[in-house]
């Protein structure tokens, strides 16, 4: 498919599997090529589709997320965000509410590298990350859980936060790309105000924009 001109591979990796009370949950990472014509790295799309069980216990999982940009002249920039496990905790006893800080999340740093071109544009602050993807119905500034059916969890959504646990707004806050090795983005399943957190699944879909400024 192509982007405003832009053509874009995706390339599917693997399928994960963890079970859960016998409950089969899969985890998808895409890594998605961008080829692009001179110096313009405009946008660097990554997808990455989640699941998890909202429970007294810990649901792990893996995620591997990795996406690369390529300028046909000089810059060459390749994003990647790995993790080994993932671990979403959440009890619909004790979870945060939606816009308060986070006090247990899980942690994904972003990491750009790439030639001395791409490496100027870092350190010009040229570049930007930005959260895409459909936000909830209450304040509109964490990602929708998109589960549906008599198993979906309700009156919850995942929430997005950056290193030190204060919220993040999905579809508005931009963050300038460095390379300080504890930039990133964490998350950790949220309670929607004024409505009543009932146990089941989540499923998010989150899109990091990477743009040049």
């Amino acid at each position: 498919m192509s982007f405003s001109g832009v053509d874009i591979k995706t390339y599917f990796p693997g399928i994960i599997f963890i079970d859960y009370q016998l409950t089969k949950i899969m985890f998808w990472s895409y890594d998605m090529k961008l080829a692009l014509t001179g110096l313009m790295i405009s946008t660097l799309l990554m997808a990455t589709v989640a699941h998890a069980q909202i429970s007294a216990s810990d649901v792990p999982a893996t995620l591997t997320i990795t996406g690369i940009a390529r300028g046909s002249s000089e810059a060459t920039c390749a994003l990647a965000a790995n993790a080994s496990a993932i671990y979403l905790r959440g009890d619909v006893s004790n979870l945060i509410e939606l816009g308060d800080d986070a006090d247990n999340m899980t942690f994904v740093p972003l990491h750009i590298e790439g030639n001395k071109e791409c490496d100027a544009l870092i350190e010009q602050g040229k570049l930007s990350y930005r959260f895409l993807g459909t936000a909830d119905d209450s304040q509109g500034s964490a990602l929708a859980n998109a589960s549906t059916g008599e198993n979906a969890a309700t009156g919850v959504a995942i929430g997005l936060f950056d290193n030190k646990g204060k919220p993040v707004s999905i579809n508005s806050t931009a963050y300038t790309v460095s390379k300080d090795a504890q930039q990133g983005i964490g998350f950790q399943v949220v309670k929607l105000k004024d409505q009543t957190a009932t146990a089941g699944t989540v499923h998010g879909v989150l899109t990091i924009d990477v743009e040049r400024l």
